[in-house]
């Protein structure tokens, strides 16, 4: 069965003795940790390892700024991408590039000037595809920091935290052993090239 955010953070919330929520919002307090910490932790579960379930490749957008020099192109990076592995061509030549902090967010540059380039790396994908023991691992971090902001129970917040530990470390095994994806340099950069031909620029004005 999928799993969604509200079922992690009701699940998280009831082992925590927090009540049966029906909506995050039924809880003031819960729904403010969730605000405030749910991203930041899926956030790193998934820059933990390079998890096969969230390689991706998208398009990146060229922006108008100027680089430092030896840098030639700046691009602004597909909103999702959380860590970068490489960038390549829509053609699957990959390109020197590195991620940089600009005026317009966290951005790629490159030392060529192309026309087109796709970022391979790990992105924010949903829970619904979340493998199992990395979705627990998530539940577990989240149980963490109720027990220990909600309840001051520092050394059951600790057990937790291992505890999610072993979950990903579970996950992680689990993912090393699973059968390697085609390239994504060719299972995704189609689907990249059309989206970065239909790109709406106006969302960034």
């Amino acid at each position: 069965m999928a799993t969604s955010k509200i079922d992690i953070i009701k699940r998280a919330a009831s082992q925590t003795g927090n009540g049966a929520l029906v909506s995050i919002e039924d809880n003031a307090e819960i729904a403010r940790l969730t605000e405030e910490h749910y991203e930041a932790v899926v956030e790193e579960a998934l820059t933990q390892h390079a998890w096969k379930f969230a390689r991706k490749a998208g398009a990146c957008q060229l922006t108008p700024l100027t680089p430092e020099k030896p840098w030639m192109q700046v691009w602004r990076k597909p909103a999702s991408l959380l860590s970068l592995q490489y960038a390549a061509t829509d053609e699957g030549v990959r390109v020197d590039a590195e991620e940089r902090e600009t005026d317009q967010g966290r951005s790629i540059v490159t030392l060529c000037e192309h026309t087109a380039l796709v970022a391979v790396g790990t992105f924010r994908v949903n829970e619904g595809s979340w493998p199992g023991d990395f979705a627990m691992g998530v539940q577990h971090r989240m149980e963490s920091v109720f027990l220990a902001a909600v309840s001051e129970q520092r050394s059951e917040a600790d057990a937790r935290d291992k505890l999610a530990e072993m979950k990903f470390q579970r996950a992680r095994v689990r993912d090393q052993r699973a059968s390697t994806a085609t390239d994504a340099t060719i299972w995704d950069l189609t689907v990249a090239r059309r989206r970065s031909a239909a790109w709406d620029h106006r969302g960034y004005r």
